[in-house]
């Protein structure tokens, strides 16, 4: 990967239950927004704005489902290919 920066996040996001909870309330947000399309006038603030949390919502959630493989003791590919390297090595 050439391209190597990473977004700083708080230790918190990454805990599986919290980011089931966020994505939950990114769900709330999305149904909220893109309920007013079919409420009454388009405005295309609640376009992006309820697509944009549906996608909060599915990041949310690979970052839960990627916390849960953890715990329960899968390994997870890192794309660092040193690191594989030295693990078949030894």
């Amino acid at each position: 990967m050439i391209f190597r920066f990473v977004l700083p996040l708080p230790g918190i996001v990454f805990h599986p239950l919290v980011s089931v909870f966020i994505g939950i309330i990114h769900l709330y947000l999305a149904f909220g927004h893109l309920s007013q399309l079919t409420a009454g006038p388009v405005h295309w603030t609640d376009i992006w704005k309820g697509f944009g949390a549906v996608a909060g919502a599915y990041i949310f959630a690979a970052l839960a489902s990627r916390g849960f493989a953890q715990r329960k003791g899968h390994r997870l590919p890192t794309g660092d290919r040193t690191s594989e390297v030295q693990l078949d090595s030894n």
